[in-house]
């Protein structure tokens, strides 16, 4: 049987249910060398921590797996999640631990932060990137405001992490990731309603992808990803849609059904039909009206 994951306040030290401070700070080395450079598997109930590290490397316990990681590196671990580390000796950086109700529970509403903030993240800072060096200092201020200054507004160090999580965000990718699947979702609303304008007509899935200004294979990966099916499928259900309900609701043939449907022969139809509804049309017509008739 796995032995359970340990649930510390601080790593080692046992959970408490009140604490004096909502944050805490403390180099990496002052910890882990005291456990020979790891820190094993366990998680926090109530604390929300980041890690900067400013160089060395090591492997972090992230999402289950283990990652590797160097220098100019932010995790960001919520509460509640396993996770562990491994440094090497010539690790530098600090770990921020904050009480999770008070950070970041009230940080200020931004799209998409605490959808990021409640999993665990792993994100290397790109040496040439123009925030890398802002965000380093912003968490470094943070780090010194906390250790010096118990004293001092907690308003400043509160500002300090908003700013870093926030840049941290932006550059994990996750932002852009987010507004493309919003771009996406919309995408997707637009080519419901074009197919539901035009699904007599018939018209390919490159017309669609090219009122939307995309690629049919771009435009079926958002359908595959939203809806589980490519565009053929969603045009081929509309058709289908609209044909059980002129065999149940309407006294119009199968042959003028085709027809309103942009069939010219009713046998394609039917097999079309058939394929897509797993019954004849005719026999789906009776099966339908006997069920309303009873």
């Amino acid at each position: 049987m796995a032995r359970p994951v340990p649930i510390y306040s601080l790593y080692g030290e046992k959970p408490t249910e009140h604490t004096e401070f909502w944050a805490h700070a403390e180099t990496i080395f002052s910890r882990s060398s005291q456990h020979s450079w790891e820190i094993r598997p366990h998680r926090h109930e109530r604390l929300f921590q980041i890690l900067h590290i400013r160089a060395g490397q090591g492997e972090a316990l992230v999402d289950g797996r283990w990652q590797a990681f160097g220098p100019l590196t932010v995790i960001v671990m919520p509460e509640r999640h396993d996770h562990g580390f491994r440094f090497s000796r010539d690790v530098d950086g600090a770990v921020i631990t904050l009480v999770s109700r008070r950070f970041p529970a009230d940080l200020p509403g931004h799209a998409g932060l605490a959808e990021w903030l409640a999993r665990p993240s792993l994100t290397r800072l790109p040496a040439d990137h123009g925030d890398t060096a802002y965000l380093g200092e912003t968490l470094d201020r943070a780090e010194r405001e906390i250790v010096e200054g118990a004293a001092r507004p907690a308003t400043l160090v509160e500002t300090l992490l908003t700013t870093a999580l926030l840049l941290t965000m932006r550059m994990s990718g996750a932002e852009r990731q987010r507004r493309e699947a919003d771009r996406d979702r919309e995408r997707f609303a637009r080519l419901t309603d074009m197919i539901g304008e035009s699904f007599r007509i018939r018209r390919p899935v490159d017309h669609y992808a090219a009122q939307l200004g995309i690629s049919a294979t771009h435009l079926n990966r958002i359908t595959r990803a939203i809806a589980g099916k490519p565009v053929s499928r969603m045009i081929a259900e509309r058709i289908v849609l609209e044909a059980k309900r002129d065999l149940v609701f309407s006294a119009l043939s199968i042959q003028q059904i085709a027809s309103r449907l942009g069939f010219d022969d009713q046998a394609y139809f039917s097999r079309f039909f058939t394929h897509n509804a797993g019954v004849p049309p005719k026999a789906y017509r009776e099966r339908e009206q006997d069920r309303l008739e009873g």
